[in-house]
């Protein structure tokens, strides 16, 4: 059979020389709130990357839709005319301005082009691109002008 030694304070005091055998209650609190504290934040560190990541999405696909209609008035495949919160073809949550003004120089017209996604019909992304693009009705007003003085003079000349 085993014997059982009463507590003494001279064993205590060996015990606690030769090392522990556990956690406090206290230390397991601890280091778990620790744990959740870094974990709390990490979590938030993931979500702001994940809003970033879809804002700046977001911002490059408002980019290239500018761009392209931008594109499209400067080569006229578009007819130049003022348009407010109209809807791409391909998606209703991208809406487009276009404001066309005269620029202050001659011949020269200021084209304005807003793309923003609205997402609960509140803009989320936009981008915005302005660019100056001589009159076109000018050209063609020169060239109807030149047209009727060159018909006339060459008319003048058969008489």
């Amino acid at each position: 059979m085993r014997r059982l030694r009463l507590a003494s304070p001279t064993n205590h005091r060996q015990s606690r020389r030769n090392g522990r055998r556990g956690l406090t209650l206290l230390e397991v609190i601890l280091s778990t709130a620790i744990f959740l504290g870094s974990l709390t934040a990490v979590l938030q560190l993931m979500n702001v990357g994940h809003g970033s990541r879809v804002a700046a999405k977001l911002q490059a696909e408002a980019a290239l839709r500018c761009e392209s209609l931008m594109g499209e008035y400067i080569a006229g495949i578009s007819p130049l005319a003022d348009e407010t919160q109209t809807p791409f073809a391909d998606s209703e949550e991208w809406v487009y301005t276009t404001v066309i003004e005269e620029s202050g120089f001659t011949s020269l017209l200021k084209i304005t082009v807003l793309v923003e996604h609205l997402a609960n019909d509140q803009p989320n992304a936009a981008f915005e691109l302005v660019r100056l693009k001589r009159d076109p009705e000018l050209f063609l007003e020169a060239a109807a002008a030149a047209e009727a003085s060159a018909s006339s003079s060459s008319s003048g000349e058969l008489h």
